[in-house]
């Protein structure tokens, strides 16, 4: 296990937001957030959620199929001292759950599994990462985010509709079910990308400029960064399905090869996102060519336009006696005559497709 895992990073490194300003990813938590406690468990109507008050009320809990127990925000060394003695955790286990982690990881111990995965948090204004911790024990699961987003409450509210149909779920399952929401943000930040990078063709095409090439280079990071992210969790899935630990049951290896398969289609779409933001790079340079070819076509037909009175000015002017300088008329008669010859040149640029007016 390399040392960026076992290092312990701050609190505030719980979720990282995307910097404009340095193209990177940066904390963007306080050092200190209200602690808030979820618990869940399943009985035969389901997923059902009681209040929290302390850890001795866990102990007549323990008596059902599976137990979860949510935690978000910041928490005291008394608090992870008492859930250490309520579920016989080892010391390194809960360092990993109370800290935030560089990357994605998956390690196995005798008495559960604890794996960590990033959770993508997107809008129209602002893109992050949280960084969300799992512990697996038997009957028991236990997860951890850092901000007080209430990262499943969807996943929460859609398996509580199934009532009755959930009686059957373990621990794992419950987990199997977890992972997929995260997975599904990915999602969710595909179609939101998809859009956007939609929308940066459409203005370079209009009108190329500095300010497209900035979004382009933007989109290119965030997604890179995205893909970093969602590469690792294809590996602590396939590392869950494949543990030998009792903790995850047939079921549960079953429905964690599906997360697994998804997880693999969100890496490939990643992966074409990734090469769509590159051509749009190509985009820009045609496009930008396209605008110079433009503005060079429309110099030229005006200076085009412009020789023919320039050369009449010019024949006209020359200091030498010119019969026609002293014909009645005759200035009106050249300006006409310079009028006419502009005009039939702009008639057939027009008729030649030169110029579309």
């Amino acid at each position: 296990m390399g040392l960026d895992i076992v290092k312990e990073l701050s609190f505030n490194h719980g979720r990282v937001s995307f910097s404009l300003d340095t193209l990177e990813m940066a904390p963007c938590l306080p050092d200190i957030i209200e602690s808030r406690i979820r618990l869940f468990y399943i009985d035969e109507d389901g997923l059902m959620e009681t209040g929290f008050s302390d850890f001795a009320g866990l102990v007549d809990m323990k008596s059902k199929s599976c137990l979860w127990l949510h935690l978000s925000g910041s928490f005291n060394d008394d608090f992870w001292r008492k859930l250490k003695e309520s579920f016989d955790l080892a010391d390194e286990q809960i360092k990993y759950l109370r800290s935030p982690h560089r990357r994605s990881f998956c390690d196995d111990y005798a008495n559960g599994i604890f794996w960590t995965m990033p959770r993508p948090v997107i809008s129209e204004d602002f893109e992050a990462i949280e960084t969300i911790n799992f512990f697996l024990g038997q009957k028991i699961l236990i997860t951890r985010q850092f901000s007080q987003d209430n990262a499943f409450s969807l996943i929460i509210h859609y398996l509580m509709g199934k009532e009755k149909m959930l009686a059957a779920y373990g621990a794992d399952r419950l987990a199997a079910e977890l992972i997929e929401d995260i997975i599904n943000c990915y999602t969710e930040v595909l179609k939101i990308g998809g859009m956007k990078l939609e929308s940066i063709q459409n203005k370079i095409i209009r009108r190329p400029g500095k300010e497209e090439l900035l979004l382009i280079n933007r989109g290119q990071q965030i997604i890179w960064i995205f893909l970093n992210t969602v590469w690792p969790i294809e590996s602590v899935i396939l590392s869950l399905s494949r543990s030998k630990n009792p903790v995850v049951t047939a079921e549960g290896k079953q429905e964690l090869s599906y997360r697994r398969e998804e997880a693999a289609s969100i890496v490939r779409l990643f992966e074409t996102y990734r090469s769509m933001s590159y051509n749009l790079m190509d985009v820009y340079v045609s496009g930008l060519s396209l605008r110079t070819n433009e503005t060079t076509t429309v110099l030229t037909i005006i200076a085009t336009l412009f020789l023919p009175p320039t050369l009449i000015a010019g024949i006209y002017g020359m200091n030498f006696t010119i019969p026609e300088v002293h014909f009645v008329g005759g200035y009106y008669l050249c300006l006409g005559f310079m009028i006419a010859v502009s005009g039939s040149l702009l008639f057939w640029f027009k008729k030649k497709g030169f110029i579309d007016i």
